[in-house]
């Protein structure tokens, strides 16, 4: 099969013009990770001293007419030019790839992981890459104002054909979504009188990752205060089955156990009858709320408590999700769409700790909205977290809920509900971040 050539004609200058929009549009549909910015050179602070030393020789030797002279000017020169070629040479061909850990909180460290690839083939006579540094950018996608992190990590020696990884430790004080920016690979290789840099987007798949709310402790109080009201409120329930728990114990016989259940040999050592006693894990069943309520002024000690009820929502949650059967529902008084009624696994917590990433204050409350999507089955304690005091039975925002709520499950949310109070001092007692 042959191949056609266009003919001389006036109709071959726009074919080629057609030609060179089509591999335009080509090269602009490329993704971002196999085109890297044209390489800049610029002069370092020695480059700039040792230039002005060689220019003084060679300006002196011109002037007097030394030959002498003229000779160490031009040796003087050749670092210069091998300084040139050879630092933008050994960069040419290195790709970099980051490694992103999988949850990042917020005050919280983390590590990134940078891997130089030297791509260039193995050869008697070409150099490797020695001298390299890898400024990487974060920028906050809320805040375009804000300046990037920009942290930079060290290369001594990448070998031709070989890899090297390298890590640094950040650490990110907001919550928000950031992004991963395009790193600077530049060098100073050979003499430190250039450094070559040129911009490349990493090998991965997003460059967009959240950084979770900030994590905090609750303390030993607060974990006492909530076994006691998961006991009143019927929480715990035992069960003589060892499929259920683990063995805890034997205790007297009593009318109506099984005769399955009776320990024989301890029976034999206490000479009474006695049965084994099971204990089951305990039902640790939550309702979160986060109050996003807040019409008035907003200033710094709004902004702070916002924040630390947006930190003891995570950690609550957090905490919970260590259990094994637990179930959770939590939700906003903003967008009672949003609410969530699921086993608190690793998929539902991270889908709460995205949806507290993003929690803003709101000046709608639609929270009675949110407590009708409470299942009726799910009779545990609501924890009402909110930045304003609030008392359940005085406060307005309490009392028009019984017109939309049925007066008998009206009455039985009030008294499971639980406030906690971020602007409280008394909070410290039980939380810290």
């Amino acid at each position: 099969m042959g191949v056609l050539y266009p003919k001389k004609s006036e109709t071959t200058e726009p074919q080629s013009l057609e030609l060179y929009r089509h591999c335009a549009r080509l090269v602009l549909q490329c993704p971002p990770c196999l085109a890297k910015t044209p390489m800049k050179t610029s002069v370092t602070r020695e480059g700039f001293f040792y230039l002005f030393i060689v220019l003084a020789i060679l300006i002196g030797a011109m002037v007097r007419e030394v030959n002498t002279m003229l000779l160490f000017a031009s040796f003087l020169f050749a670092p210069i030019i091998l300084a040139l070629y050879m630092g933008r040479r050994t960069i040419k061909n290195i790709n970099i790839r980051r490694m992103i850990p999988s949850q990042i909180f917020a005050g919280e460290s983390f590590i990134v992981g940078i891997e130089a690839a030297n791509s260039r083939p193995v050869k008697k006579l070409s150099l490797s890459c020695w001298g390299l540094v890898v400024i990487d950018r974060i920028r906050r996608l809320s805040s375009s104002q804000e300046k990037p992190y920009e942290p930079a990590v060290y290369f001594s020696y990448v070998p031709n054909g070989q890899t090297r990884q390298q890590s640094y430790a950040g650490c990110l004080p907001q919550r928000g979504r950031y992004q991963f920016e395009q790193v600077q690979v530049s060098t100073r290789f050979p003499f430190g009188f250039f450094r070559s840099k040129y911009n490349q987007l990493p090998h991965q798949k997003t460059s967009e990752f959240f950084v979770y709310p900030r994590i905090g402790k609750l303390s030993n109080r607060w974990k006492s205060q909530r076994r006691k009201a998961n006991e009143s409120m019927q929480q715990f329930r035992y069960q003589p089955s060892r499929q259920h728990g683990d063995f805890f114990g034997v205790r007297p016989w009593q009318h109506g156990d099984t005769k399955k259940e009776i320990h024989w040999r301890a029976a034999a050592k206490h000479q009474a009858p006695v049965v084994r006693q099971y204990e089951l894990q305990q039902n640790q069943d939550c309702t979160v709320i986060l109050d996003l309520y807040h019409d008035g002024e907003w200033n710094d000690v709004h902004r702070e408590n916002f924040e630390l009820a947006v930190s003891f929502a995570a950690t609550l949650v957090s905490d919970l999700a260590r259990y094994n059967d637990c179930n959770i529902f939590f939700g906003t008084n903003k967008d009672p769409a949003e609410s969530m009624f699921a086993p608190l696994g690793l998929p539902a917590l991270d889908q709460v700790l995205q949806r507290l990433t993003f929690a803003a204050p709101s000046k709608e409350d639609r929270l009675a909205e949110t407590l009708l999507k409470i299942p009726t089955h799910h009779q545990s304690e609501i924890i009402f977290v909110t930045i304003n005091p609030v008392d359940v039975s005085t406060s307005p925002r309490f009392q028009d809920l019984g017109e939309d709520i049925l007066f008998s499950r009206y009455t039985g949310l009030l008294k499971r509900f639980h406030v906690i109070n971020t602007s409280d001092e008394r909070l410290s007692e039980i939380f810290s971040v």
